[in-house]
């Protein structure tokens, strides 16, 4: 059932973000050999090899009743829904965004495995769009074109500017590399820069991991350190991510102070680190802003969701511009 659940629409009240990513939904029970003529096949033995047992359908299930009872605000979606990004996975992945909720209400952006070889990500979009494209986005049929350049993509919700990106590329079997590339760059500068005067608080959306280390060289985001220059130049306040399968909580330098880079487990993962998603409540204070982050994760199976962390992270305002409070430190 999609959440009825209203916003809060007060501009001096708490706003709730929820994040989760990677859930790799189950690939359809039937694929053509044709598309296996690709990077796609050791994908699939991969996946009945190993990545079936570690990402479980009920464990997501979970996760999204969990979740519910949160009610949150906003949902934010960071990438592989998919496996192998057929069209098949593209089509359930669409069922499972509509029970989720609605597109006014959740966000997504791509994931490398959504984009695993040249076209899959274009080919697919359509069926995702309402909940990747930004306000200002018409909805009508996409094309190779218009998705390549769809991206960075802005919505405001409230006090919040959610801004996201693409880093869904197809890499060479053996790498899982992304890369946002110059115009995506260029918009996302002036983005930054028009929401930054309008007050809000800019989140961040991307699949890989902004900073470097976070996953090994051949998971990287190939132009991190671009990306990461032109957040110090014009400054953003949370930065979210997937990918690495595992809680990741670092930090960067923007011309505001530091600003939080958080990235979640795998949404339906029983394996290693188990399932989790994490909460952002965001609320406008005298001083800035106060961030509280909080993570809820996989309990022993069939014991559903608990709260595993709650960190709050504030952020005071000096001379117009947002700086980091020395105890921002923190464990999500």
């Amino acid at each position: 059932m999609t959440m009825q659940h209203l916003p809060r629409t007060d501009a001096t009240a708490s706003t709730v973000l929820a994040h989760l990513s990677d859930p790799h939904l189950p690939l359809p029970a039937w694929i053509s050999p044709a598309a296996l003529l690709n990077k796609r096949l050791l994908g699939l033995l991969s996946w009945y090899t190993k990545r079936r047992a570690r990402y479980r359908p009920e464990t997501l299930q979970a996760l999204v009743e969990d979740l519910k009872t949160q009610a949150p605000d906003w949902i934010t979606v960071t990438g592989d829904l998919t496996n192998l990004g057929l069209e098949s996975e593209y089509r359930a992945a669409r069922r499972w965004l509509d029970q989720l909720a609605s597109p006014e209400r959740l966000m997504i952006v791509p994931g490398n495995h959504d984009a695993s070889v040249r076209g899959a990500w274009e080919r697919g979009a359509a069926h995702w769009e309402p909940f990747w494209r930004g306000d200002e986005h018409p909805a009508q049929a996409v094309g190779h074109d218009r998705v390549a350049n769809a991206f960075p993509v802005l919505r405001k919700r409230g006090q919040l500017a959610l801004i996201g990106l693409s880093t869904a590329i197809a890499s060479p079997a053996g790498l899982a590399v992304g890369k946002v590339g110059e115009q995506q760059l260029a918009r996302l500068s002036r983005l930054l820069g028009e929401t930054r005067e309008q007050g809000l608080f800019r989140v961040l959306l991307l699949h890989h991991p902004l900073v470097q280390g976070t996953v090994s060289h051949r998971k990287r985001l190939i132009d991190g350190a671009e990306l990461q220059a032109l957040l110090a130049h014009e400054g953003v306040e949370l930065v979210i991510h997937g990918h690495g399968h595992v809680s990741h909580s670092k930090e960067v330098e923007t011309r505001d102070g530091r600003a939080p880079v958080i990235g979640v487990p795998s949404a339906s993962s029983v394996h290693d680190e188990r399932a989790a998603y994490h909460l952002y409540r965001i609320t406008r204070n005298m001083a800035g802003w106060e961030l509280e982050v909080t993570a809820r994760r996989a309990a022993a199976p069939g014991q559903g969701f608990e709260t595993t962390t709650r960190r709050s992270l504030p952020i005071t305002r000096a001379h117009g511009t947002l700086e980091a409070d020395p105890r921002r430190s923190i464990n999500a």
